[in-house]
């Protein structure tokens, strides 16, 4: 069984996206050491700040609770006729 080639408008999009590639500026230097990455890795996580961090802050869970209670009633009123 032999695969399927790819289509005129498959090779012309891939030969685009390979240019697009070719043209774009990397934003900086591949890092030298395994040091440099974690080093990088740090500079984001100081930048995005509690956003870096997975899951929810604690404030964050009752309003996730409130917003949860609102949505149950909104869901569970009825229709007025509208």
């Amino acid at each position: 069984m032999s695969r399927p080639r790819a289509t005129e408008a498959e090779r012309a999009y891939w030969k685009k996206l390979d240019e697009a590639n070719r043209l774009a500026e990397p934003e900086a230097p591949p890092p030298a050491t395994l040091e440099e990455v974690f080093e990088r890795m740090n500079a984001i996580r100081r930048r995005l700040g509690p956003l870096a961090e997975p899951g929810l802050l604690a404030d964050d869970e009752a309003a996730m609770k409130e917003n949860l209670e609102i949505r149950d009633r909104f869901l569970r009123k009825e229709t007025r006729g509208t």
